[in-house]
């Protein structure tokens, strides 16, 4: 992957890092979907900001063969997260709204609790 977080010239927001990505590959909306696995209308919502959590993330960042983190992001991760954090993400992902926000206050909850003791 190339590590395009370094070059400050790069926009801000995922559609707009998505869309500068794209037309330097000279890649339409159609081309990257397909190459992406998903349809053109997913990248359009993504580059005009109506989609701020795509589900295709990894799949589209692979076709534009830029990190996740990048164009999510604008930055890089670590990428020596282990195991036990990657399975959480993933599952983390899967889960519908409701569980989220119950989950995160419990998660935010006990890492306080155990950093005051």
């Amino acid at each position: 992957m190339t590590e395009f977080n370094r070059v400050p010239a790069y926009p801000l927001s995922l559609g707009e890092r998505l869309r500068c990505r794209r037309r330097e590959k000279g890649w339409t909306q159609d081309q990257l979907a397909a190459n992406a696995g998903t349809n053109q209308a997913v990248i359009q919502k993504i580059e005009n900001g109506r989609s701020l959590r795509p589900r295709k993330i990894d799949e589209i960042a692979s076709a534009l063969e830029v990190t996740p983190s990048w164009l999510m992001f604008g930055e890089e991760t670590n990428n020596n997260i282990n195991t036990e954090a990657r399975t959480v993400a993933e599952a983390w992902s899967r889960l519908p709204e409701p569980f989220r926000s119950r989950i995160r206050a419990e998660i935010l909850h006990y890492s306080q609790t155990s950093l005051s003791n």
